[in-house]
């Protein structure tokens, strides 16, 4: 405290004993990040996401509950610090338990098999193809059922140093508890040795209303797919979604992996009709997908799109200079933007069976600050080198992702 030469004493001593004033609340919604290296896209106002993780699993006090598509970890990569901070959550007595997809828990057995042997650590697998035709592919982690993350990052050492991902933390206890009832319901149907009981019911009133700041309230919905087992009470992130761009008056931007109609099951158009609808009624609609979708059944969907007034770019991440990594170097995120006041960020790709018969999450958010960010994410990526203009007549040739460097590429690591 600087001294105080013409305060009388008796004031000064008052002064030195007021307590400080209280720090201002945290923003219930906070955007994080995770941008490729050796790329600009992104929005660097947006915070790191790894160190969101690192903040959420430190303040565990006694439960982190993950429901993740799959755990693959390379020692002394960026996963690293969550690895460690998992273990030592675990360590300081927090219960962790780690659910994932069946089938990808097969092709990365590690480190999910040393993680279980760790005390306060459970680790189950979900087969989501028995269940309900599709598989596991949420992204989120629920902390003493008070705070929550979801988003496109997967539990993956490439993730917050080579893919472009993005997500949510949020700090509401009712929405995290309604993500703990989705967990709670995937953890039992995990337990193939016993019969289940639907669900309870998630009595929550949406939209939930948030405080993100000092006269600035928001209203949020969390939505999961599919219906069949998300419990009662928890919206179809579908129909949030649809919703969404039927009300769109002026502009839609969206960003994910990949886009399509056509799935295992068949094929579903309704979110297809949804964007060109939009763009026939004079909405500006645009679309920025991953180059996996390149090659696919499901590219005619595209050119139809881009054929109906619907703007496409195609996104093409450089590899990166110290060598080819495997399904990497690529802009991952799931989120859309509309007229520049509502969000949806969420852990689905477009195409029908991510909403139809697959585990995801996604959080639809009435507030133009979030919009706002998601807009500036867009551009950064839209107007980038390496987002190329895709039309009705574009062929573009494929671009290797998989396991094996192309010819001439060395593999990073080699």
């Amino acid at each position: 405290m600087r001294p105080c030469f013409t305060v009388p004493l008796l004031l000064c001593a008052i002064l030195a004993a007021a307590p400080l004033a209280a720090s201002p609340l945290p923003s219930a919604l906070e955007l994080g990040e995770s941008r490729p290296l050796e790329t600009a896209i992104g929005d660097t106002a947006i915070a790191p996401a790894r160190g969101i993780w690192l903040d959420l699993l430190r303040g565990a006090q006694k439960s982190v509950d993950l429901e993740e598509f799959y755990f693959s970890h390379r020692p002394g990569e960026a996963l690293q610090p969550v690895v460690d901070e998992i273990g030592r959550a675990a360590a300081r007595g927090v219960h962790v338990r780690l659910l994932l997809d069946a089938g990808m828990a097969r092709t990365y057995p590690q480190p999910a098999d040393s993680l279980a042997k760790l005390p306060n650590v459970q680790v189950r697998r979900i087969d989501y193809h028995r269940i309900a035709g599709g598989v596991q592919h949420s992204k989120y982690f629920v902390v003493d059922g008070r705070e929550a993350w979801l988003g496109s990052q997967n539990l993956d050492w490439r993730s917050f140093a080579h893919i472009h991902e993005l997500g949510v933390r949020i700090r509401d206890a009712r929405i995290a508890g309604a993500l703990a009832a989705v967990f709670d319901a995937d953890w039992a149907l995990a337990d193939t040795s016993a019969a289940h009981a639907p669900p309870p019911p998630v009595e929550v009133s949406w939209p939930v209303k948030l405080r993100q700041g000092p006269g600035h309230e928001v209203e949020a919905w969390l939505g999961a797919n599919p219906r069949a087992t998300t419990p009662a009470g928890i919206p179809w992130d579908r129909d949030l979604v649809v919703q969404r761009i039927e009300s769109a008056r002026t502009s839609i931007v969206v960003q994910t992996l990949q886009y399509g109609v056509r799935y295992r099951g068949g094929a579903d158009s309704t979110l297809h009709r949804a964007l060109i609808a939009a763009a026939t009624r004079g909405v500006d609609v645009r679309l920025i997908v991953s180059d996996w979708s390149l090659g696919g059944g499901n590219e005619p969907a595209m050119r139809d799109l881009a054929a109906h007034g619907v703007h496409v770019r195609i996104s093409r991440l450089p590899e990166w200079s110290g060598g080819y990594i495997p399904f990497a170097r690529v802009e991952h995120c799931k989120y859309m933007a509309v007229d520049g006041e509502w969000a949806w960020i969420g852990t689905s790709n477009w195409e029908p069976g991510y909403f139809l018969d697959t585990r995801n999450v996604g959080l639809t958010v009435h507030d133009p600050a979030i919009a706002l960010e998601l807009a500036r994410v867009f551009r950064a990526s839209w107007e980038a080198p390496s987002a190329v203009d895709y039309g009705p007549d574009t062929h573009l040739p494929p671009r290797a992702h998989g396991e094996q460097a192309p010819p001439g590429e060395k593999m990073y690591g080699e």
